[in-house]
This record gives C-alpha cells, structure tokens and sequence, in this order.
C-alpha cells in the first residue's frame, strides 16, 4: 500500500508545478495585431512611469498600448490584494491585461516599527532602526505572493508580462547627516529582497529602481544624479525616464500562466 505524501513533499511538489507554470512556453510572444493593456498599480514612488513606459513600448514594438494606471499614494500591497480580490472592474482590467506591473509599500504586514525612522527627509540626528534582513519582511513578500496566484489565476493561459519593481532611496543624504544611513540601507535592501525573493518564485521579472537610482551597492546618492524631485523623496522627471528604462531593458517577453 503507497503512503501517503508527507506535507513538505506535498508542497515541495506545488511549488515546482507553480515554477513550471510560470516559466510557460519559452516561444510564447504578445500578439502585436491587437492592442495591448498596461495594468499599473502602484504607490506615489512609481507615479507618472505608466504613461511614458505605454509610450516606450508603443515605440519599440509598434503596438498601441492603452493604459490603466492605478497610481495610489501611501498604496500598501494589503491594499492591493484586497482590491484584486473585491473590485470587478479591477479584476476585469487584470484579466485583459497583457503587462501588469504591481507594488505597494509594506504597511499592515507586520513592519518592525523603528523602520518608520527612515521614511522621512528629516536630518535630525535620532535612533537607527535596527538592522533587518529580507526574512524579517517575509510577510510583506507572502502578500505579493498572494497577489501573484491572483493574478495568474485571471491570466491563466494567457501569454503575460508581469513585473515587479523595488523603491529608490532619495533620502540617502538625510540619512547620512541623520546618522542613519546603514541601518536604513539595510532596511531598504530587506524590502526589495522580500520582493524579489517573492517574484523568483513566480517567474516574474523584477525592475530594481533602487539599483539604478542609488547603484549595486545603494551607496550613490540619487539627488546628485538628478533623479529626484525637489521634495527629496518622489521621482523627477529625469527619474521617471530612468524608471522607464529598466523597465524597458527587461524586455516583453511573457510568460503562460
């Protein structure tokens, strides 16, 4: 008589099947014949991207692309989720859709409190949060996990370009006369880990803002670079070009979910 499966073999075997479904066919491609939509649903730090990434792709790959840009401020990924799961017209939008780029900032997922110290222009020298890893976000990558079966379940068998994207860090000088600059550092990095660990897992190709906003060691100050606005925080217009341009290096090819 065969045993049954133990609960980690069990899962171990779903989540290879998820990979699989997400890899989908390596020859699968957009059909450029018709239209396509762009699904944007983000915070304020990735306010005004859709437009201009509808218009690069546009260029590129002489397809129209019609645009629903869900651009919210203070926009969680709790949010998000609750919306993908409550509003039809939403729901709708994501079922059409052939690009779909989704974050949402870390509220309501358990953040460690000391990491509000960072999210702040404020100089005054104060207290560094801890110093945090990516597995002290987990919750907030499950919540994009949470997302992504959404998702791919509205898309299912449908070629689709999915991404993620981390957050840029304008406030690095503020930290460093704060005091607070490595721990913050860290904490920043621990967010876009928890994101980018949730997208491998889903095939999903990640735009890394914080890398070409601040470089591959987040050590670069992005206000020198000319990529943020005059409120120290959000993006400029340069900025937004920027953001623009990683998403569109990572190419259009789509998976089959």
């Amino acid at each position: 008589m065969l045993r049954p499966y133990s609960f980690p073999l069990v899962a171990s075997l779903t989540l290879v099947a998820l990979l699989l479904a997400a890899c989908g066919d390596s020859d699968a491609q957009l059909d450029a014949s018709e239209p396509w939509d762009l699904v944007w649903i983000s915070d304020s730090m990735g306010g005004g991207v859709a437009q201009p990434w509808a218009d690069q792709i546009e260029e590129a790959e002489g397809v129209e692309v019609r645009v629903h840009d869900h651009t919210t401020g203070l926009l969680s990924l709790v949010q998000i989720r609750e919306w993908l799961s409550e509003d039809a017209e939403l729901r709708d939008e994501v079922a059409d859709a052939e690009i779909i780029a989704v974050y949402g900032n870390p509220l309501d997922t358990g953040v460690p409190a000391d990491a509000g110290t960072c999210v702040s222009t404020s100089t005054t020298p104060r207290e560094p949060p801890n110093v945090y890893t990516s597995a002290d976000f987990a919750p907030y990558g499950d919540v994009l996990r949470d997302i992504y079966d959404v998702v791919f379940e509205l898309r299912a068998g449908q070629p689709t370009v999915t991404r993620a994207f981390d957050e840029f860090n304008g406030m690095l000088a503020d930290w460093r006369e704060a005091g607070i600059a490595d721990e913050c550092t860290a904490t920043w990095e621990a967010t876009a880990g928890a994101l980018r660990e949730a997208a491998d897992e889903y095939g999903v190709a990640m735009a890394s803002f914080y890398d070409a906003f601040n470089g591959v060691d987040h050590d670069e100050d992005a206000r020198e670079k000319g990529y943020v606005a005059s409120d120290g925080r959000h993006a400029s217009p340069e900025g937004v070009l920027a953001q623009v341009e990683v998403l569109h290096d990572l190419g259009y090819d789509p998976v089959i979910p």
